[in-house]
């Protein structure tokens, strides 16, 4: 069975009617967040950081056991192992070295291991397996702009009111929708998972290594079965589709990310892989199908530094 080395993810997802990032509020009204693409088109945009928050918050509700979860992450605290040096003795700080913190953090936590974190003092960071780039508006996206009001409710308020001579409405706010389809690109290095980078060992055992590769694949299905964001208590996203493509690689050579803005994104595609034996494709052409081809690459095994086809 060949082993994997790499996975990227590339496709185009369809959501109406969302409001999941946004650039702030200034007074009552919120701006959504606008990004400009090379070819100076402005366009609408999900930040990387907002998609890969959401795959961290699914590992940890898919993590059905949280004690393979460190202190900070139990509880989805983002300073992650830096809080065991936070809360360490003063005696014992002096010779805990960042070896010693990564290889803690590796052995303890599956989140901390695959997200990545920094450490304060001794000062390094390991950098994530998981990566995310902006999701990105194919134009044309289509925005607007709804007026949300909250009255006060109940006797006293309806009182208060009739003797003020006011409404019962406390504030109006001006809220955006947008709809439209757009460009997803996330790679993901399970040659990495358990790699300590300080002395490049690796600080678990194979079958862990495979047990977290799968969470983090089930967290890739269940954030596109629901994204989430910001707004989705009241502008819970409506997706319609999503489809693309799944790269993975077989042999130690990096996965391609090319952009699914461009439409001919899986003929470039396919044209290098009729010169990389090293690539798989596997299309997708819905969210169901999504989910399977997830599935059938779960079941390979872990490229490890040193193998050998």
């Amino acid at each position: 069975m060949s082993k994997i080395y790499e996975v990227s993810i590339l496709g185009r997802a369809t959501w109406d009617l969302h409001s999941l990032n946004n650039e702030g509020t200034v007074g009552n009204v919120t701006e959504p967040r606008t990004v400009v693409l090379a070819d100076g088109t402005k366009t609408d945009g999900i930040s990387g950081e907002m998609l890969k928050h959401i795959h961290a918050a699914k590992m940890w509700e898919l993590e059905k056991n949280k004690k393979n979860l460190c202190e900070a992450c139990k509880v989805l605290e983002p300073t992650r192992i830096d809080r065991f040096f936070q809360t360490m003795k003063r005696e014992d700080r002096k010779n805990y070295t960042f070896e010693k913190a990564t290889e803690k953090a590796i052995k303890e936590c599956a989140i901390c291991d695959l997200h990545g974190f920094l450490v304060q003092t001794p000062t390094g960071s390991r950098t994530s397996t998981i990566e995310f780039g902006w999701a990105l508006g194919v134009p044309k996206i289509y925005r607007d702009i709804h007026i949300h009001a909250r009255h006060a409710l109940g006797e006293k308020a309806r009182e208060k009111s009739s003797e003020e001579g006011s409404e019962t409405t406390q504030m109006i706010y001006h809220r955006p929708t947008r709809s439209g389809t757009y460009a997803i690109v996330s790679l993901f290095q399970p040659w990495r998972i358990g790699l300590n980078n300080v002395n490049f060992d690796y600080n678990v055992d194979l079958e862990e290594r495979k047990r977290r590769y799968k969470l983090s694949l089930k967290a890739y299905q269940a954030m596109f079965l629901r994204m989430d964001g910001a707004m989705t208590t009241t502008r819970l996203p409506h997706t319609e589709e999503f489809e693309g493509t799944i790269i993975v690689t077989n042999d130690n050579f990096p996965a391609p990310v090319i952009s699914p803005l461009r439409n001919e994104y899986k003929e470039t595609l396919k044209a290098i892989k009729s010169q990389i034996d090293a690539l798989e494709i596997l299309e997708f052409n819905n969210i169901s199908d999504f989910v399977n081809k997830i599935e059938e690459i779960s079941g390979k095994d872990l490229y490890t530094i040193g193998d050998s086809k």
